[in-house]
């Protein structure tokens, strides 16, 4: 399916993204992990598996820091 990203971009700006896709824009990233966990992202793909997943994460501190190199476009 991908991997959600929630990219930082400015003072209480963060952007949800998966793969090449924005999903949308925060004022702070516990807002776009929420969105996740509760099956809110408008991305078809993942929503349609709300009441179905359980071992997703819940909580910023269950996701992994990943850090690029290149910025995103």
């Amino acid at each position: 399916m991908g991997t959600f990203e929630i990219v930082h971009k400015g003072l209480l700006q963060y952007e949800l993204w998966i793969n090449e896709e924005r999903l949308g824009e925060y004022q702070t990233a516990e807002e776009a992990a929420e969105d996740v966990a509760t099956f809110n992202t408008d991305y078809i793909e993942w929503d349609r598996f709300k009441n179905e997943l359980e071992n997703f994460p819940t909580g910023l501190e269950e996701w992994t820091t990943v850090s690029e190199e290149t910025p995103r476009k």
